[in-house]
């Protein structure tokens, strides 16, 4: 069986992604299939999506 939408089998690294978004987790994942839990990478994250509400609310706003 495989969970990927063309059919092929999974690769170790799909396996471990679909298994961390079927587990619940909503985080980032890296190419690799892990979670990423760099404190460096995940602060530069949280300053995107903060942009990202800050345009959208201004958006809104419009």
């Amino acid at each position: 069986m495989t969970r990927c939408w063309d059919g092929t089998p999974e690769t170790p690294a799909e396996t471990r992604f679909f298994n961390l978004r079927e587990s619940g987790y909503d985080g980032p994942i890296d190419s690799d299939g892990y979670r990423v839990t760099d404190p460096d990478v995940l602060a530069t994250f949280a300053r995107m999506d903060a942009v990202c509400a800050a345009r959208m609310a201004d958006e809104d706003e419009q």
